[in-house]
């Protein structure tokens, strides 16, 4: 009687600590914007930077090499006058090919970084002309780069930051893979590259890893930035890591333990396995700074059934999605659920108005192929 009673205990802590997940906001949407598309660039992408460049808002969506459809695409919409002004073609042959690549960063439409992913692991710096006008060519055949939509390369003054890995440790099955640092910068003026070791994996990670348990797919860092600011995150961790100028800051962020990736004992190389465990479970993912409220939102996944026979290409956006807002010493201060099968999670831009939020779900019968959509959600009560 008593173990049942303090089970019940517990358990209602536990629920009390989720439902209290600071003030509610309501999905309010103000405007809409639609944007036709070229037919070339009509599938899912997840890869995609908003930039204001000389007061007009950009969004680019990149296409990597191992597109059926059209690789190595960058398009570039823009968001003010609502339309595709222009898509490159970056060639994969021929004197002027860029290889493989799989992530990029704008700059300024004369300053546009892109890199493949190793062996040997190349950066290229062009413009929208797609001539190479820099091409750093990394010597040491062990350091390989991130292709995540979320650990996408960013530049700060002449260093350009980007996920690093060990090539020898694609898949991490050797336990010095935890001691590797997973967060470098190429130096542009001297083709360096320096690993940041002020910054490593979760202790959670760590534990569980040399316990043979996994967070299938995680050990990429999930980075944002924003001017001359960089934070820092997993998906089974509270904390996000800022680093500016040189000083790092450890942020605990307010969030109940239900909402954190949970470990598996599972063959990491199975990837079947390691696709249900990721997709299916709770997850934290994205991180966002909104500069205009001066807050931190982390987009949450919930968990989910998957079908045995389901499409895996599309599962993930059947998902349902919260965005949890913290202030800059991690207190939560606000949640926002997003309605199901109705909005794309990789594209979440803050504004002055409010949240610009992709509406592209395969599952929403709102959605129209020709067209790339947004709601612009206002967030005027977030305290």
């Amino acid at each position: 009687m008593y173990r049942i009673t303090y089970l019940i205990i517990i358990i209602s802590l536990f629920t009390s600590c989720d439902e209290k997940d600071g003030q509610e906001i309501d999905f309010t949407t103000i405007e809409k914007k639609k944007i036709q598309l070229n037919f070339a660039m009509r599938e899912m992408i997840s890869t995609t930077q908003c930039k204001n460049i000389e007061g007009t808002d950009y969004l680019f969506r990149f296409i990597d090499y191992q597109s059926q459809q059209k690789p190595q695409a960058l398009e570039i919409i823009n968001l003010t006058s609502e339309r595709v002004e222009k898509i490159i073609n970056f060639p994969m042959e021929g004197p002027n090919a860029f290889d493989g690549l799989v992530n990029f960063h704008v700059h300024n439409f004369d300053s546009i970084f892109f890199h493949n992913e190793a062996f040997p692991l190349t950066f290229y710096l062009t413009d929208t002309s797609k001539v190479i006008k820099q091409k750093w060519e990394i010597e040491d055949m062990e350091i390989g780069a991130g292709w995540s939509a979320n650990s996408a390369p960013f530049l700060i003054d002449d260093r350009l930051y980007f996920h690093s890995f060990s090539t020898q440790s694609f898949y991490p099955d050797e336990q010095d893979f935890i001691e590797n640092e997973f967060l470098s910068y190429l130096h542009l003026r001297t083709g360096a590259i320096t690993p940041i070791s002020s910054v490593d994996f979760p202790k959670i990670f760590k534990e569980n890893f040399r316990n043979g348990k996994w967070f299938p797919w995680s050990e990429s860092p999930i980075l944002h930035h924003y001017n001359n600011k960089m934070f820092v995150g997993f998906m089974m961790s509270p904390e996000v890591t800022s680093i500016k100028e040189g000083q790092t800051e450890k942020i605990k962020l307010e969030i109940s333990q239900s909402k954190l990736a949970v470990p598996v004992s599972i063959d990491i190389n199975d990837y079947a396995s390691n696709f249900y465990s990721l997709i299916g479970n709770s997850q934290l993912s994205k991180i966002i700074y909104d500069p205009y409220r001066k807050k931190l939102i982390r987009l949450f996944k919930r968990s989910i059934e998957i079908g045995e026979n389901e499409d895996r290409e599309s599962v993930y956006y059947r998902s349902k999605f919260d965005l949890l807002f913290f202030d800059l010493n991690g207190k939560l201060v606000a949640t926002l659920e997003l309605p199901k099968n109705k909005i794309n999670p990789s594209v979440i831009i803050p504004t002055e108005k409010g949240l610009l939020i992709n509406t592209d779900n395969p599952f929403n019968p709102e959605n129209h192929e020709d067209y790339l959509e947004f709601n612009h959600i206002s967030i005027d009560n977030l305290q």
